[in-house]
């Protein structure tokens, strides 16, 4: 059997595909919120009053999303499968009304207790959100550990909550 190796360009395109992933990420990240995760308390689709605060011994994933992102769609699952067990708020991003979104969550199976409207866009400023979906771990003390923007696996969902929860 005879194995080609790849040519010299084609392994130039694939390093400039991942020089240009780093730095569009790098670029999403610049004005996110670091350090001391920011206090807030808000209402969620279902009306109850829900704040920021981590749980004693378990991280808080606060997780911002769009109806209009297509990458947050593929996500949902990811989320929905995470709030079963963990505290995650789900910040909606300019996705309409509180109508609008709570027929966008039930068409979606998504639990109506942990989605907030952030219609105004205040916790997205507050957080520095630019891109959706967007992230942040936020361990026991409050501070934040991690910060994604971009599809995250379940797993990788998963292992940063373990971690930023130590």
């Amino acid at each position: 059997m005879n194995i080609k190796r790849p040519s010299r360009k084609t392994l130039m395109q694939f390093i400039m595909v991942i020089l240009a992933v780093f730095v569009v990420r790098a670029w999403q990240q610049q004005n996110l919120t670091t350090g001391v995760a920011p206090s807030f308390t808000s209402k969620t689709l279902s009306g109850d009053t829900i704040n920021s605060k981590p749980l004693p011994n378990q991280a808080l994933l606060i997780h911002f999303w769009a109806t209009w992102c297509g990458i947050c769609a593929l996500e949902n699952d990811n989320i929905q499968a995470l709030s079963k067990d963990y505290k995650v708020l789900n910040i909606a991003m300019q996705s309409g009304t509180n109508a609008e979104l709570i027929k966008y969550a039930n068409e979606h199976n998504m639990r109506l207790d942990n989605i907030i409207n952030d219609n105004s866009g205040s916790l997205a400023k507050l957080f520095g959100v630019r891109a959706t979906p967007s992230s942040f771990f936020i361990n026991p003390k409050g501070h934040i550990q991690f910060v994604e923007v971009g599809y995250v696996t379940t797993l990788g969902y998963k292992i940063r909550l373990w971690w930023a929860g130590l």
